[in-house]
């Protein structure tokens, strides 16, 4: 396994010098160094202690395989996003629309295990649809959604409004935070790979979500408009237009 992640770290830089002449080399691998370091030594820490100790406790084993899967989660997730961006710098990144039923999509998305929208209950959905039938790419709507519902949560300790309504022409959708908010001078770079605000360093991420968001939302063409206050939180509005099926 660990021949594997070392292959895809070798990978992501080749793609980083190639493809990614917006930010710098060093930044990148930091952000590939931080990102990887503490799933990988809880796995390393993890599986020593299993080896020292063969007549572990149930519970302390049953607990020991959990921080396994949540360190795998999170290196498999990153490189995930990795691979989504790489095929969007290389042009590569597709939609493939088809028609779902909107409020089972949103069951999806909020009930993801393994992510803050698990049975969130500081998440206050409102829905109203003309039409409960759209046609677009879930996966790419569920990268969108997902990304800026999980940053909604990880900078807020309050509710997040989460509005969303459609007729046969467009999904509306507007969240909606009261959390630590951004600079205004720092909004335009938002979207960009491995960029995260001046007020939010201490917080955990890679810097990739909102980056995940913006092509996605260019592959289903549509627009995205945010708009933000320091200390009084984020407010995010998209439109996605309807395609063809």
């Amino acid at each position: 396994m660990f021949e594997e992640v070392e292959k895809k770290i070798h990978e992501v830089k080749r793609m980083s010098s190639e493809q990614m002449h917006d930010k710098s080399i060093a930044q990148i691998l930091s952000s590939l160094s931080h990102e990887l370091r503490t799933p990988l030594s809880i796995l390393s820490s993890n599986l020593q202690l299993l080896k020292k100790n063969e007549n572990l406790d149930t519970e302390i084993r049953v607990e020991t395989f959990q921080l396994f899967e949540e360190a795998l989660g999170s290196v498999t997730r990153f490189l995930d996003q990795i691979y989504f961006l790489n095929l969007s710098n290389k042009g590569e990144l597709k939609s493939q629309s088809t028609i779902f039923n909107v409020d089972d999509f949103l069951n999806r998305v909020l009930n993801q295990p393994q992510t803050l929208l698990y049975q969130s209950d500081r998440i206050k959905l409102a829905t109203n649809f003309l039409n409960k039938e759209f046609c677009s790419d879930e996966v790419l709507l569920k990268h969108i959604l997902t990304n800026l519902l999980d940053n909604a949560l990880k900078f807020s300790s309050k509710e997040v409004s989460f509005r969303i309504s459609s007729d046969d022409q467009y999904l509306n959708i507007l969240i909606e935070d009261q959390g630590m908010g951004m600079p205004e001078d720092q909004i335009d770079y938002l979207f960009e790979p491995f960029t995260r605000g001046s007020n939010v360093k201490m917080i955990s991420g890679s810097g990739l979500g909102l980056a995940i968001v913006k092509r996605s939302v260019d592959c289903l063409d549509g627009i995205i408009y945010v708009d933000s206050d320091v200390s009084k939180g984020t407010t995010i509005k998209l439109k996605i237009p309807a395609d063809e099926c």
